[in-house]
């Protein structure tokens, strides 16, 4: 009886602490970002901002054919993270680089944006790099684009 009492009691506070999230958020979690013109936009549970509001402040253009973007925005800590990976037709890549004033960085994968390459299965380094070009006044970014048989997977970070 004595070493129930133990997972019981973590059994209960694990509940306590279910509830009170969701009592604190009864519509689900960032509920208004899914009403978004993006399609297949899917929010991390990392965004406390919309992807529409997290562009703007980046001054970065969605390139027309994204798909399945997904993104996390975090205002609430410092330097506000930002972080987004979509895909979309390679032919679109250079005017997607061209519309954001990024400018080529080789092939060595931004540290922005490394963990989430790794965690999607790609390699870093292989595929081409870029960074917002230094005399942009717009905030800083970097990206790494991995080519697939008829696509491109874009990764980008802040």
């Amino acid at each position: 009886m004595l070493d129930r009492l133990p997972r019981t009691t973590a059994l209960l506070a694990g509940l306590v602490l279910a509830a009170g999230a969701v009592a604190c958020d009864p519509e689900g979690l960032h509920s208004a970002e899914h009403a978004g013109p993006f399609p297949h936009e899917s929010p991390s549970d990392s965004a406390d901002v919309s992807l529409e509001e997290a562009l703007s402040d980046y001054g970065v253009r969605l390139p027309e054919g994204a798909e399945d973007i997904a993104y996390g925005a975090r205002k609430a800590l410092d330097g506000y993270p930002f972080n987004a990976q979509f895909s979309m037709p390679c032919d679109g890549v250079p005017a997607f680089v061209r519309d954001n004033r990024l400018v080529a960085g080789g092939k060595k994968t931004p540290d922005d944006v490394l963990t989430d390459v790794m965690d999607a299965g790609f390699t870093p380094g292989a595929g081409p790099a870029y960074a917002r070009a230094k005399d942009s006044k717009l905030p800083g970014i970097g990206v790494a684009v991995f080519e697939q048989p008829g696509w491109c997977r874009v990764f980008l970070g802040a």
